[in-house]
């Protein structure tokens, strides 16, 4: 995982303006997956913050959709400075000078000596070392496209194997635990691109399994539009932490799903929310 989000500075990393190069990732489907955009957006941003400041949030607009066959180029201008704060824009440019992909980052330094208060508890589930990953359910089962069957550089675990194939219960929620493979080094604004990274792994599939249908027959569709994250506290993602989505409404062909990611602890790391675009396969599975 660090290095598919290794990136390189080709210009003054001090500069107002600076661009950096990350890797693509092969993806079957020939289109950058969402979440490798989310996290190295965020670590193209971070690495031109002063130190001691944490991303606190990101708010990504998916422009169009970006390539696998080329290296990612962003663009990172410096939108604010303070000593406890500041904010950046990472821009996903094409070739040719056009935006792909935009995100806003804020980064704080984080206050140890106010109050605070959390209400938010994680689902009950159970053990995830009690589950099978994702590729374990659908590794032979071609009716499911490559990139929900191929190995990730994370552990993805479903506490009820996702309704891809075939229709399930009614449901408007899901839950889902995620680990890195291979440990990941101490680096918290690494943990962070790897939180936002697995944030767009499943965060409106519940649009699906609400109206009934099966997420992978033929004709059903989903396009992230916005996505937006909030980092409540440090997430080691070389752990398990556990990921509740719920898809509150569909409409117009457009789905809102909110989740939250808890660590070991249960404690709320990190919040999401996402706009996407869904189509759903017709007629629908009953």
């Amino acid at each position: 995982m660090p290095d598919l989000l290794e990136l390189t500075c080709i210009d003054d990393p001090a500069a107002r303006v600076s661009t950096w190069v990350g890797r693509p990732q092969d993806v079957p489907a020939g289109r950058s997956f969402g979440g490798l955009l989310l996290a190295q957006a965020l670590l193209a941003a971070g690495r031109t913050v002063p130190d001691g400041q944490q991303v606190v949030s990101q708010q990504s607009d998916f422009i169009t959709a970006a390539p696998t066959d080329q290296p990612l180029r962003w663009e990172v201008t410096r939108m604010g400075d303070s000593p406890s704060l500041s904010t950046r824009r990472s821009r996903l440019l094409d070739p040719r000078g056009s935006e792909l992909f935009a995100a806003t980052t804020r980064w704080a330094v984080d206050r140890d000596d106010l109050p605070s208060y959390d209400a938010v508890l994680p689902r009950s589930a159970p053990d995830p070392e009690s589950l099978a990953d994702l590729h374990d359910h659908f590794a032979r089962i071609e009716q499911v496209p490559p990139w929900w069957r191929v190995r990730r550089p994370v552990h993805v675990r479903h506490v009820v194997p996702p309704s891809y194939t075939e229709s399930g219960p009614r449901t408007d929620e899901q839950t889902a635990f995620f680990r890195s493979i291979a440990p990941l080094p101490a680096d918290s604004m690494l943990h962070a691109a790897v939180a936002a990274y697995v944030s767009d792994m499943c965060l409106v599939e519940p649009a699906f399994t609400a109206l009934g249908a099966a997420r992978h027959a033929p004709g059903g569709l989903i396009l992230s539009l916005t996505h937006a994250l909030t980092f409540h506290r440090p997430l080691d993602i070389s752990d398990w932490a556990q990921c509740d989505c719920r898809v509150r409404v569909v409409a117009h062909g457009r789905a809102e799903g909110r989740s939250d990611l808890f660590d070991t602890n249960g404690m709320l790391a990190v919040s999401a929310s996402q706009l996407a675009l869904v189509r759903m396969p017709y007629p629908p599975s009953t």
